[in-house]
């Protein structure tokens, strides 16, 4: 993650404040964003920490203060806009395709984003804005560089990243793919190539002149694809959040365009199933592990340090209710979420009624597909397999439980481990908790939270 600069003079509270009285949509959003000042990037970006579970931006004070208030506040939103429109969390196009994405990610945002007082542009000049040509600079003009330019200028604002990123590829069929925006052929797309086009040398001598975005976009590519769809969960909650928050305020919305209002809405209005749910609590306890290795290009220093790979451990306990009320077709749907779970890690499986026997608990391990069967039928007790994780032989064995139950028994005490409970359809809770609760059934949103 971003290293923190502690020798500098710039002040981010001053321009949050601003912007937050400005849009309660994005104050809320901002509220679960951690945020870095930092010299690692060379303006800002967002991504995902997998260890702790939240989206991370990182502004380089040098970069923002050479800006304007009202830019300030215009980069902030585009970062925001990253978050909101899933960039972050969706998995990128194919190496050669990346870069030209990456622009069109840029140009769907930027023509929203306007100063809250005047109405007008609120980006630096370096920003492109879909009908506004490239600033190409001295020894940049060519003939790749000024269709680009052209292209851009036609552009008619509010489209989607999709929009933009298909009409630029047609430029490309047009110059047999030399670079727009930066296909094969351009500088720095040999094999084994990484990082952004946007930054370094090579943007000198690409033919379209150099076109970058706004912002660095490599760290989405540090979001492991394993751990995408609990972050894309995350990224949805935060703006169905903001959405209700915006909603219920005069001007809540601050000066964002109806139409990218409505589909903000649109993109909430689908609620995150059980599933979801779940590898997102399997993803918050997860414990990460960082090592080096030369088969992996250092992104900062290439073939000069080793790369880094992550590893990720959840240790997960799954409590099953095989009391007589739990279906066989319950137990059937959930053991088979649980085996896409195990494809990533190792679960304890801790089967109950009444009591917990320790000979039925067993770890079903990574890739393995074990025999499944019921071991008990009688009455409920969510008491007897609280007691069996809370028990001091197993401290520190797990990090998290979920319960499978039909939620038919009485409350427990308390966990000293995080623990949830995954409802079957048409079922509830017999009392009130504020632990997450997911129901099977489908539109069903979750309440309360991992605790």
């Amino acid at each position: 993650m971003f290293k923190e600069a502690t020798d500098h003079s710039f002040n981010l509270d001053r321009h949050l404040v601003k912007l937050l009285s400005d849009s309660p949509f994005f104050a809320e959003i901002s509220r679960h964003v951690h945020k870095v000042i930092t010299r690692d990037l060379p303006t800002a970006g967002v991504t995902y920490d997998r260890f702790t579970g939240d989206f991370v931006m990182g502004v380089n004070p040098d970069f923002f203060g050479g800006l304007t208030d009202a830019e300030i506040s215009g980069v902030l939103r585009h970062e925001y806009y990253h978050i909101v429109f899933l960039h972050v969390t969706n998995r990128r196009k194919a190496a050669s395709l990346h870069r030209r994405w990456n622009v069109a990610t840029d140009l769907a945002i930027n023509s929203i984003i306007l100063d809250s007082a005047s109405g007008q542009l609120a980006l630096p000049d370096s920003a492109l804005v879909p009908g506004r040509p490239l600033k190409l600079g001295p020894g940049k003009e060519n003939a790749a560089g000024q269709k680009v330019s052209d292209l851009i200028e036609k552009f008619p604002a509010l489209e989607s990243s999709d929009f933009y990123f298909n009409r630029l590829s047609e430029l490309a069929e047009e110059l047999k793919d030399e670079c727009p925006v930066h296909g094969k052929g351009a500088p720095g797309e040999g094999e084994g190539s990484e990082g952004d086009h946007s930054h370094g040398d090579s943007e000198k001598e690409c033919t379209c002149g150099g076109v970058s975005t706004l912002d660095d976009h490599d760290t989405w590519d540090e979001v492991p694809d394993e751990v995408r769809e609990e972050a894309e969960n995350k990224a949805r909650s935060l703006v169905e959040k903001a959405a209700r928050e915006a909603d219920s305020k005069s001007n809540g919305w601050g000066n964002m365009p109806q139409s990218i209002r409505d589909d903000i809405r649109r993109m909430v209005s689908q609620v995150v199933d059980w599933r979801g749910v779940l590898r997102q609590f399997v993803g918050s306890i997860a414990r990460g592990g960082r090592s080096t290795t030369i088969r992996r290009i250092n992104r900062k220093y290439p073939y000069v340090h080793p790369g880094v790979k992550r590893g990720y451990v959840a240790k997960l306990a799954v409590a099953v209710d095989q009391s007589g009320s739990v279906s066989n077709e319950m137990l059937g749907e959930f053991f088979s979420e649980l085996e896409r779970l195990t494809r990533k890690a190792s679960v304890t499986i801790i089967p109950f009624d009444h009591d917990v026997d320790p000979s039925d608990v067993f770890e079903w391990r990574k890739g393995t597909r074990p025999a499944l069967k019921r071991t008990k039928s009688g009455g409920t007790s969510f008491q007897a397999p609280t007691d069996y994780v809370n028990s001091p032989r197993n401290r520190g064995r797990w990090d998290g439980v979920i319960f499978l139950t039909d939620g038919e028994c009485a409350q427990p005490s308390g966990s000293r481990v995080k623990r949830g409970w995954i409802l079957g359809k048409g079922c509830r809770l017999l009392f009130e908790t504020d632990e997450m609760q997911v129901s099977m059934d489908p539109g069903t949103p979750p309440a309360g939270s991992w605790r």
